[in-house]
């Protein structure tokens, strides 16, 4: 790599760490320390990047590609706590002598990451506790999330979930087009769907297509046009879920302000 080369990654290693609330109170010189840390990694779709009560080996900036996190039952069955894309950090892990990750985590599409070791954290972290005060407030923001996830699929019905699950994904990885629609490539069955939503996967389609006939959405073989953004977050608040709260708890993509 030439010097040019290096300092264009270094550049982007730093942009990743401003843009990032764990670091907003740490100063300049700190970051620059934690920059010259951090290393390029790649990852293939599907892959594990780490399980549940793993010793903590790495902290990751999310360069390209999509990842998730989750929670699973004994029988199998799983939770999705948050999807991370370009420009977020994982895992938030508890800053003890020997930390573990706090639930799973896998590739959804062929990936770049920023990596920074463990034991870098561990000094970082000494010599600039102001990092703690950010971890703090992204905490606030992801418990908002949590919590909100907790509503939805207790108290609200199929129709409310599946109108939060796709402004949720837009704003995750949808790509605004020209006059307002978005567009959101596929990148899971119904069936999977149907399992976020606590539903199946034949009324995930029932719900999917009295929208297309109202004109809301259109769907095709790789991907949905969510056409009327409006109305689709008229039914996402049908039942008095706080939708905006909720959304604004994840970070990345289109704002759903347009």
């Amino acid at each position: 790599m030439t010097t040019s080369q290096a300092n264009a990654v270094r550049a982007g290693f730093l942009k990743l760490i401003q843009g990032w609330k764990w670091f907003a109170y740490v100063p300049a010189e700190g970051q620059e320390w934690l920059a010259e840390h951090m290393c390029l990694k790649q990852f293939a779709k599907g892959k594990t990047i780490y399980t549940s009560a793993e010793p903590v080996s790495y902290l990751y900036a999310v360069v390209s590609g999509v990842f998730r996190i989750y929670l699973a039952s004994p029988k199998g069955d799983e939770i999705t706590l948050e999807e991370v894309v370009h420009g977020g950090w994982f895992p938030h892990f508890v800053p003890v002598p020997q930390p573990t990750y706090l639930g799973n985590c896998v590739c959804q599409q062929d990936a770049t990451v920023a990596a920074v070791p463990q034991a870098a954290i561990a000094e970082f972290s000494r010599r600039w506790p102001g990092y703690y005060h950010g971890l703090y407030h992204e905490l606030a923001n992801r418990a908002v999330v949590t919590l909100g996830r907790i509503e939805l699929l207790s108290l609200h019905n199929l129709n409310v979930r599946l109108a939060v699950y796709l402004l949720r994904m837009a704003r995750l990885r949808g790509r605004p087009e020209a006059g307002g629609a978005i567009w959101l490539a596929a990148f899971e069955s119904q069936s999977e769907v149907g399992a976020r939503v606590g539903g199946t996967r034949q009324r995930v389609n029932g719900v999917l297509k009295s929208w297309v006939k109202k004109g809301w959405i259109e769907m095709h073989k790789d991907g949905i046009h969510i056409l009327d953004v409006q109305r689709l977050t008229a039914e996402a608040m049908k039942t008095g879920f706080g939708v905006a709260e909720f959304l604004a708890g994840y970070h990345g993509g289109w704002q759903g302000t347009q």
